[in-house]
């Protein structure tokens, strides 16, 4: 009889088996290893179970900050100062954080210090020890009196050394700075520009803060209040930042910081209280060679601050960028401010 391919392949099959011997405990053996695949396949369910469960809490718990405004360095660092959106004049808005009320966290404030006797910033990153309104003020107003704490070289505070911050207390818009020893007379031609440092700085880093605008600036030292600091600025009630004009740096830089890195293309942020908002914007190549120059239109003319952002794209190197204006009576430079930064 002849068998069909059918046939023939279970006689093969069939003859294989034969050749097989099995164990006596084979059953039991192979019993065993499917109890521990399906314990194994559990805990390797139960690990991926976790994993997606963790990866779901980070993505509801991870929301992206809102971008820094260009008030500060942009790239400067850390990453959180890698890019900025525009902020408005000195003082108007802040970036955004992740952190989480009550825990250590990094942001970046924006501090006064003094150029030529008169106000320019510059945005630092601080570690708070507790993130709320009155840590954040508190960081941004001694870093601004901390001598040597400034960026940029020509910067500087006009605080005695021995000052520091005791503590910041908030009611409603008006803040309290409370003072240790302000030891001597300030570093300021007039000691009011020194406390306008202060003050300013405070209403800057409040917009940082549920707070947002500050109506008065209340100075105590040791936590008893002062009727006039150093002898000569009146502190007995509350004070208010001067007029911007008043105080301000006639023309200054915001970004690129001094000493910044930044990529190929980049933004060059300005601001100034200038006749009719008109500045000039220089950069500065290896040995002074002048590889960028142009007038620049301001947000806004004199008295307000005007502000402006200018692209730019550069070759890897080093450069420094100024900003100034020029004397409506004979041409002549003026208010020059400069930072070095680099281009990598």
């Amino acid at each position: 009889m002849r068998m069909s391919p059918e046939d023939r392949l279970r006689s093969a099959l069939r003859a294989q088996v034969d050749t097989v011997e099995v164990a006596p405990d084979a059953l039991p053996r192979i019993r065993g290893r499917i109890q521990r695949q399906r314990r194994g396949g559990w805990a390797v369910l139960a690990a991926a179970a976790a994993v997606a469960a963790v990866i779901a809490l980070a993505v509801v718990v991870f929301v992206p900050d809102r971008v820094p405004p260009p008030d500060g360095p942009a790239g400067r660092g850390p990453a959180a100062s890698a890019t900025r959106e525009p902020a408005g004049p000195p003082g108007s808005s802040g970036p955004a954080t992740t952190a989480v009320p009550d825990e250590p966290a990094r942001v970046q404030l924006p501090v006064y210090y003094a150029r030529n006797d008169r106000l320019v910033r510059e945005f630092h990153d601080l570690t708070l020890p507790v993130d709320d309104d009155a840590h954040r003020i508190a960081a941004a107003v001694g870093e601004a009196l901390r001598a040597g704490s400034a960026a940029d070289p020509d910067y500087e505070s006009l605080w005695p050394d021995a000052v520091s911050v005791r503590g910041v207390t908030v009611d409603g818009r008006v803040v309290t700075v409370d003072l240790a020893d302000v030891g001597g007379a300030p570093r300021a031609a007039t000691p009011a520009l020194a406390v306008q440092q202060l003050v300013s700085t405070v209403a800057a880093a409040a917009t940082y803060t549920s707070v947002k605008r500050v109506d008065g600036v209340r100075i105590t030292v040791g936590g008893a209040p002062v009727a006039k600091l150093w002898g000569a600025v009146d502190t007995s009630r509350p004070v208010r930042q001067a007029p911007p004009s008043e105080i301000y740096a006639p023309v200054w830089v915001i970004d690129p910081q001094h000493g910044q890195v930044v990529g190929k293309a980049f933004t060059v942020h300005l601001a100034g209280i200038v006749f009719e908002g008109t500045v000039r914007l220089r950069v500065r190549g290896t040995g002074g060679v002048v590889v960028v120059e142009q007038v620049v239109q301001l947000s806004a003319g004199a008295p307000a601050v005007g502000e402006a952002r200018v692209p730019l794209t550069l070759p890897p190197g080093r450069y420094t960028v100024e900003a100034f204006y020029l004397s409506a009576a004979d041409g002549s430079v003026q208010a020059v401010d400069d930072h070095e930064f680099s281009v990598g």
